[in-house]
């Protein structure tokens, strides 16, 4: 096993279990929905929830040379995640029973959820833009990238139901686009 092996072991779990969170609060909210409302937001949180996780393995893999074996690694590794599966956590309500719409869950808890999203993003992003690679060394993903951040933006402080189910519609289709963009950039370039 090497370094960064070693440090991921730490990272993958938390990710993981913070994936796990998501998926077990819509798998409760699927089988409470004949008692309650579940509406488009929690599930649509969720899902960014889980597709913002998922980026973040790329981003690891980016780091692999780059991130050393030391407590200070170990513990940025459980910092990050940690905040994460918070974040997680708080998408579906711990008992789908106890609320009769889940809207009023999403509407109490976005802010936290949003915050936390935004801030793990922030180190990933700058660390790309100072060093010239992945995401911040192109300037088409930057792009998307500042639409992802002005739509977390706006998701934090809208109070339309209509419009934040939008917003949060396009910002997962922001991370295919981006993915897929990326591989046709590469076949385009040859590599």
């Amino acid at each position: 096993m090497n370094e960064f092996e070693f440090v991921f072991s730490l990272f993958g779990l938390l990710l993981g279990l913070s994936l796990a969170e998501v998926l077990s609060g819509m798998g409760k909210a699927l089988k409470a929905r004949r008692r309650v409302r579940i509406g488009w937001l929690t599930p649509l949180l969720g899902l960014l929830v889980m597709v913002d996780l998922i980026s973040f393995w790329t981003i690891a893999w980016d780091l692999r040379q780059v991130i050393p074996l030391n407590y200070l690694s170990l513990l940025a590794a459980l910092l990050f995640t940690g905040t994460y599966y918070l974040a997680a956590s708080m998408v579906y309500p711990d008992d789908p029973d106890e609320v009769a719409d889940f809207d009023d869950h999403y509407w109490a808890n976005r802010r936290f959820i949003i915050a936390a999203m935004v801030a793990m993003n922030i180190p990933g992003n700058l660390y790309e833009l100072a060093t010239g690679t992945g995401v911040g060394a192109r300037f088409d993903l930057q792009l998307i990238v500042g639409t992802f951040v002005l739509l977390l933006g706006a998701l934090w402080s809208s109070r339309s139901r209509r419009a934040s189910t939008v917003m949060l519609a396009i910002t997962i289709a922001l991370y295919p686009l981006a993915g897929v963009w990326s591989e046709v950039r590469l076949s385009l370039m040859g590599g």
